[in-house]
């Protein structure tokens, strides 16, 4: 077998893959992460950025990878279901401290858009604003956030509804009003 950087590329990518996080809504075009298993007994995680199509958690991970003191080991162009992504690979040891709050800003980001679908849809902002509002909202219930086990017995982050609701129609009421004084001056 070769043994190339290239090739061991290659062969750890033919490895199966333990997790692939591609958002949890139909459709989701966003970053993904995929964490393959290492023959040392570790794992690569793989930060996928889809530079058209981005995600409300998009900006807040690539923020925080960002400021991150350890630099990704390996900067990939990699196709995914004919998309191109930009990926950031890190090993476990560096990022898996990482990782839970990454999961947590997550599981935010799908609550707001799971509680507040009907609201955000109807505000219909643009794709750069409604990024933008619904990260600021995250990042805002963040404290609040916790991991709880719910009912079927799987991990879920529970977070006040009302806090949700709250922070979203804050949120979208400024909208509202910076698009009103654009449009009157």
């Amino acid at each position: 077998m070769d043994s190339s950087p290239l090739s061991m590329v290659k062969f750890r990518a033919e490895q199966p893959c333990l997790y692939n996080w591609r958002g949890r809504r139909r459709g989701a075009t966003g970053m993904r992460i995929e964490i393959y298993p290492k023959p040392d007994g570790m794992q690569h995680i793989n930060f996928m950025f889809h530079a058209e199509e981005q995600e409300p958690e998009d900006l807040w991970v690539l923020a925080q990878l960002s400021e991150f003191p350890v630099p990704p080991k390996r900067t990939l162009q990699w196709e995914r279901e004919g998309k191109e992504y930009t990926v950031w690979q890190y090993g476990q040891c560096v990022v898996g401290n990482v990782m839970f709050y990454i999961e947590k800003h997550k599981g935010v980001v799908d609550k707001i858009r799971t509680v507040c679908h009907d609201e955000l849809k109807q505000a219909a902002l643009p794709r750069g604003a409604f990024n933008e509002l619904v990260s600021q909202v995250a990042l805002a219930l963040q404290k609040d956030a916790r991991f709880i086990v719910n009912g079927s017995g799987e991990l879920a982050i529970d977070v006040d509804e009302t806090k949700v609701r709250e922070q979203v129609e804050a949120k979208l009421a400024e909208a509202r009003e910076i698009r009103e004084n654009n449009a009157t001056t």
